[in-house]
């Protein structure tokens, strides 16, 4: 192989390389997060394509454009799927505090959230921020790069093939981690509906009472107390969650090798 082939070769593994890394970078919640300027993530993209070099092999006696730019794009979307992955986990954990908002009443009142910058519940949002800190804290933003490094020696660039038992798998990912979302807002709903049973059988026994009017006070303070009394178990299922995503990405990545 003569130096011009060489490089011609390194350079194309290179873009792949930063097609897969950027494909994280897009849809990660934490490394594609809107508060971070483009350049710092365009930058930092970049130096983990050369971090990555090395791991990645791209065997092709010749490149022609049209298949080079089909691997590309297929890169890309092995990146966004890790990405969307990663997001998919915090995306879980804010559903569970939006339906204890539901059930308490927050869900009326809706603000921003500076982190996706959409609407969110209240304690939808506390759980958003809660997980991204504990994200921060147990290092699961390592247990990411991990799971990219050994993707490149699973799934080889360009290899990735979308068969419907892949899809298969992905859902099955997609249920594990929706069933943790359904534990983290389950003692708090709970809690909630034997509040509700509790004022359903007040009002049967005092007519003259005002349900409404006590209701949503006795609701919010219960659901206030359940909230801080389970958030040690909350945790508990968020760092199981985030601990696992160096095991449940290289999965997606062994699905999409198939």
């Amino acid at each position: 192989m003569d130096f011009y082939t060489f490089g011609l070769t390194q350079t194309a593994t290179f873009l792949l390389v930063l097609a897969r890394v950027g494909g994280i970078f897009t849809s990660a919640p934490v490394f594609g997060n809107v508060n971070v300027a483009p350049r710092v993530r365009i930058a930092i993209a970049l130096s983990l394509a050369f971090v990555f070099l090395p791991l990645a092999k791209y065997d092709a006696a010749r490149i022609d454009l049209l298949p080079f730019a089909f691997a590309v794009l297929k890169e890309g979307v092995v990146g966004v799927a890790m990405g969307f992955l990663v997001a998919l986990v915090f995306a879980a954990i804010q559903m569970a505090g939006a339906y204890i908002d539901l059930q308490v009443g927050f869900g009326f009142a809706n603000v921003v959230d500076p982190m996706i910058r959409e609407h969110n519940a209240v304690l939808g949002q506390l759980q958003n921020l809660a997980a991204t800190l504990l994200f921060l804290a147990i290092n699961g933003h390592h247990l990411v790069l991990r799971g990219l490094a050994d993707s490149f020696a699973v799934l080889p660039l360009g290899g990735a093939t979308f068969s419907p038992q892949a899809a298969s798998g992905i859902m099955h990912i997609f249920a594990v981690v929706f069933a943790a979302a359904l534990r983290i807002a389950a003692p708090v709903v709970g809690a909630i509906f034997l509040t509700d049973v509790s004022l359903g059988i007040l009002a049967r026994t005092v007519p003259q009472l005002n349900v409404f009017v006590v209701g949503f006070p006795a609701k919010l303070a219960v659901a206030l107390f359940a909230v801080i009394a389970v958030m040690p178990l909350a945790f508990g299922v968020m760092a199981g969650l985030f601990t696992g995503l160096h095991h449940d990405l290289l999965t997606l990545i062994r699905h999409l090798a198939v």
